[in-house]
């Protein structure tokens, strides 16, 4: 009576052939071993079938036979009744098959224990089952666990590299920062050259026609150098922006290199 449906079962034999067999006050009769067992099981002193409470004044007591208050030693084949002597030679029972209870219950035992084999084939079914999705709820959790680190690790090195792309970036920008500081001071030192070179030719216009023609070839060779081309004196920013969003909700062009390498990590 270990499973619930082995206790059916024998609590439906019960009710028909009886080992030691025992009657409660609720009429309900049982085998004295099937209805011990399932007091222990409950923890409570009740009827398996009606529910009603037993206690210490409502004792267990032996069944008898209802019309003789003899022994039941008999079973009727017909009938399905376990019977008296009594009973077994009187009118209601002629021509009737008895077996001794020993006998009966034996024979049902056997059936019981046929009937119970598709049931304890169904159990180790379902629990070869349980074992499997056991098995495979761990491996489950085993590869999503393991996945899990995978992305952690593939994300982490992304990062990091990012960091690193940002810190070269800003590195860059401020590079060309210090440049284009440069290139300004220059660019003021030239202005004063040619203001310098521009007064110069001035007074040269005004020189005698002697003076102007001697000198004509070295002012013709500082006016060609000072009209080189200016230089691009502000950061192309641009450059140093990679996938960000605009204010107008497009997004920057992205470094050709930067997407090659961050492509390159995700896979």
């Amino acid at each position: 009576m270990d499973s619930p449906d082995e206790y059916d079962i024998i609590r439906l034999l019960c009710c028909q052939i009886k080992m030691d067999p025992v009657v409660l006050s609720c009429s309900h009769s049982f085998c004295r071993v099937c209805l011990q067992q399932f007091w222990r099981t409950k923890e409570t002193q009740e009827c398996p079938v009606c529910g009603r409470r037993s206690s210490s004044d409502d004792p267990i007591c032996e069944q008898l036979c209802s019309l003789h208050q003899e022994k039941l030693d008999f079973f009727c084949l017909e009938d399905k009744q376990p019977v008296c002597l009594v009973c077994r030679d009187s009118q209601k029972h002629i021509n009737h098959t008895f077996k001794p209870i020993s006998e009966a219950v034996s024979s049902y035992k056997e059936e019981l224990i046929t009937a119970l084999k598709p049931l304890r084939q169904k159990l180790k079914c379902c629990e070869y089952i349980q074992g499997k999705c056991v098995h495979t709820v761990k491996h489950i959790k085993s590869q999503a666990d393991h996945t899990e680190r995978q992305i952690k690790q593939q994300f982490e090195k992304l990062h990091q590299f990012l960091r690193d792309e940002e810190e070269a970036t800003i590195t860059a920008l401020r590079e060309e920062e210090e440049q284009k500081k440069q290139m300004i001071e220059k660019l003021n030192r030239d202005i004063s050259a040619l203001s310098h070179t521009i007064k110069y030719m001035e007074e040269m216009m005004k020189a005698s026609d002697v003076y102007f023609l001697k000198e004509f070839p070295v002012s013709m060779e500082r006016v060609q150098i000072s009209s080189q081309p200016d230089p691009q004196t502000l950061i192309d920013v641009p450059r140093y922006l990679a996938t960000c969003p605009s204010e107008s909700g497009r997004r920057c062009r992205t470094s050709s290199r930067t997407l090659l390498i961050v492509s390159h990590q995700l896979l």
